[in-house]
């Protein structure tokens, strides 16, 4: 499902450029940016590279159509040191790129700029694809909808994959589960039990606790004879002195 998500809700082209900024550096790590409004020479983000070239980012910002937007591209691409080479020229945009666009574009660069050896549209769809693998991009710069779509779409689901009782403690089983369990006599240990659930949820889970419900207890004292007593219980006669027994 893609991300649902208006990438003109940046309002601006520094927070537009700053946000590719974040995007490109999750894939080239050496990315750097360029200050926006600075003479960049065509380069608002750039990665060095060697022999073959560098890459080399132009961030363009528009909330109405990319058409408006081809007088900057054409400054842009003429900003480039032609001495230099590019071996990726990659231009993003918050709109989808439409076959018309994509001609023009590939037409411009091909005939114009032949330092420029590949070329990437990063479009809308391109840049939400990476909004969703970087949900902490996401949150920095959409927090009212990251929120928004985090309520939605925040589910915790646990399925119970084994509960069974832990083979080395001191309690047994009558039956395949644990519904009747008995404590080994001579034994002093702890009930252990054994529990694997799956999550099919969209967050990490934690469990921490759990709650067992004890029916029918039958008790005995631990290491006393007999059936609990504290005593074998045992009659003897009493003999009295000076009178009847009872007085």
């Amino acid at each position: 499902m893609p991300l649902p998500l208006d990438l003109g809700l940046l309002e601006s082209d520094d927070r537009f450029q700053t946000m590719c900024w974040y995007l490109a550096r999750k894939e080239f790590p050496r990315a750097i940016p360029v200050a926006h409004g600075s003479w960049d020479r065509g380069r608002d983000i750039f990665c060095f590279g060697d022999h073959v070239g560098d890459i080399v980012w132009q961030c363009k910002f528009t909330q109405r159509s990319l058409t408006e937007l081809k007088p900057k591209i054409i400054d842009s691409l003429s900003a480039l040191e032609a001495s230099r080479p590019i071996a990726k020229w990659i231009l993003c945009v918050p709109l989808d790129g439409s076959s018309v666009f994509l001609d023009w574009l590939r037409a411009t660069i091909s005939t114009d700029y032949p330092f420029i050896a590949t070329w990437e549209l990063w479009g809308k769809q391109q840049l939400l694809d990476r909004l969703d693998k970087c949900p902490d991009v996401l949150e920095m710069f959409f927090y009212p909808v990251w929120k928004a779509l985090e309520s939605r779409f925040r589910t915790e689901e646990l399925e119970l994959v084994q509960c069974d009782l832990d083979l080395e403690c001191g309690w047994t089983r009558s039956d395949p589960g644990i519904r009747y369990i008995r404590q080994a006599r001579g034994a002093s240990s702890d009930l252990v039990i054994d529990i694997i659930v799956r999550s099919h949820g969209t967050i990490q889970s934690l469990l921490h606790a759990m709650k067992i419900e004890i029916h029918d207890v039958k008790r005995h004292l631990r290491g006393l004879p007999g059936e609990g007593l504290l005593y074998v219980q045992q009659t003897y006669p009493i003999s009295l002195r000076g009178g009847q027994a009872g007085e």
